[in-house]
């Protein structure tokens, strides 16, 4: 694997009640996000009832795409891409509108028709959970997009059931539950759908922020986390007590104050997506429809960005690179196959080299905190491709790295299986071996071989690299072969 290179781009989402532009740095297939804003603009306000923008809401959504145009421009942006969504597509002087903010973001702004909207969105979550099957839902201010993902190709659909299209004023929960069902009961992706829920848009990352709060969840990172369809209905319990008692209000405002109005909207939606379909449940993914603009754009393939997300988070060098690849080489004969931790022994595989890939990633943190600060940044990081079990696991074997009988915090052991602990110490311990061995260089790495026998775990190094053999590298070997229930050996030939 070469190493990464990098260049900026950014994404401006028009939508119904807000403006986002999300940068991104470009490490080959992998997209990092570097400036995040989001400003509320209220385009969509009472569209229903003028099928025009709303004037203030023009207004704002003109002044913040002036200051984007400046801060892309600050940041060495190469290529801005810029949509418009429901709002826009649907109001009578969308067309004007998108004439005055393209002169004021100095980029063109596309209106995407529905089912692109759709289809940009699954491109998107793809990107962040490669092989997901499923139907995607990703719900914005005005419409809730709809697209089976992983299986035959369909084409997507456009539902105008978005909090500003279904509520002006105080909500009625019983009226309010009866259109969402009427109108999904003519999805015909809904009818089709199997597989998970994906969904995306921030009111149901807000109802997941509630869940993890109920259920007293440690790992608090939306993507990629699960909800059952009893998990959904206990939050949306919640979210409709907020609609009579304060109590329950301010639950939801010290999770999101501007999102708390429309929860009971995104929690009705959720409960009736679930029960009108075959769908096994919900996964959050925080990437939607901007990662699959710029996906799109970019042209680029949709492979498994793990591993150039690893690279990109660590900010390895070629060196590192390089040194990360040799030491998976060396490692991965001393393990023994396991039954499946993730499904399979691929899936496994794919884990073990990623945590390679960062086990030179806390080099220039100080000793006393490298192991702790290492497992934390690898639990937390903002690389995709992972399940919330294969992110812990990645975590305890880089901690496992830094300090032989690393002790994770105890709220984070119930992320992995026993199983997977062991896996992970496996790991980790070989890692340490490798690391000290070659002074983490890969080309030193992959002079040296670790061999497994029916009981010996030995390490084979040629006579030009005997002086490599230091004590401490003989101690790791003999911690690296106990963690495997087995006797150490070097063997110099």
């Amino acid at each position: 694997m070469a190493a990464s290179s990098v260049a900026r781009s950014a994404v401006v989402d028009i939508g119904s009640n807000s403006v986002r532009m999300v940068a991104f740095d470009r490490h080959d297939r992998s997209l990092a996000p570097v400036f995040n804003e989001k400003a509320m603009s209220g385009l969509g306000r009472n569209l229903l009832a003028t099928s025009r923008l709303d004037p203030a809401g023009w207004a704002s959504a003109l002044a913040i795409l002036a200051r984007f145009r400046m801060v892309a421009a600050s940041m060495g942006v190469d290529r801005i891409r810029a949509v418009a969504t429901a709002a826009v597509r649907d109001a009578f002087d969308g067309e004007e509108f998108v004439r005055v903010a393209e002169a004021a973001l100095g980029a063109p702004v596309e209106v995407l028709a529905g089912s692109e909207e759709a289809r940009l969105s699954g491109v998107g979550v793809l990107c962040g959970i490669p092989g997901a099957e499923g139907m995607i839902g990703d719900l914005g201010g005005s419409s809730l997009e709809f697209k089976q993902i992983g299986g035959k190709a369909a084409d997507g659909e456009s539902l105008m059931l978005g909090p500003l299209s279904l509520v002006e004023g105080d909500i009625d929960l019983k009226a309010l539950r009866r259109a969402i069902r009427a109108e999904l009961k003519a999805s015909d992706v809904l009818a089709k759908s199997t597989g998970r829920f994906y969904a995306v848009g921030g009111a149901w990352r807000t109802v997941a922020k509630l869940n993890m709060q109920i259920e007293d969840y440690s790992l608090k990172v939306l993507q990629g986390y699960q909800m059952s369809k009893s998990q959904v209905d206990k939050v949306a319990k919640l979210c409709f007590d907020s609609v009579t008692s304060s109590t329950a209000r301010a639950m939801l405002e010290n999770v999101d104050k501007r999102r708390a109005k429309h929860l009971p909207v995104a929690a009705i939606l959720l409960q009736e997506i679930l029960g009108n379909s075959r769908l096994e449940g919900v996964t959050i993914s925080s990437a939607g429809l901007r990662e699959g603009v710029l996906r799109d754009a970019l042209g680029a393939p949709l492979h498994d960005p793990l591993m150039d997300g690893a690279i990109a988070f660590a900010r390895l060098d070629k060196n590192q690179i390089l040194f990360g690849e040799a030491l998976h080489d060396f490692i991965a004969p001393a393990l023994a196959p396991e039954p499946d931790l993730f499904g399979s022994p691929a899936a496994d595989i794919r884990i073990e080299k990623a945590a390679c890939m960062m086990a030179d990633s806390a080099g220039r943190f100080h000793p006393d905190h490298r192991s702790i600060m290492a497992y934390d940044q690898a639990l937390r990081a903002p690389y995709v491709g992972v399940s919330h079990g294969e992110r812990a696991l990645i975590a305890y074997a880089i901690g496992c790295r830094y300090q032989k009988d690393f002790k994770r915090p105890d709220e984070y052991v119930a992320l992995t299986t026993p199983e997977q602990d062991e896996r992970a110490r496996q790991i980790g311990s070989a890692m340490r071996l490798g690391a000290v061995f070659s002074g983490r260089s890969g080309p030193i790495l992959q002079r040296a071989r670790l061999v497994r026998t029916h009981d010996t775990l030995q390490l084979k190094v040629s006579k030009a690299d005997e002086a490599m053999v230091s004590d401490t590298v003989e101690r790791r070997l003999s911690q690296t072969a106990s963690q495997l229930r087995l006797k150490s050996d070097v063997i110099i030939s």
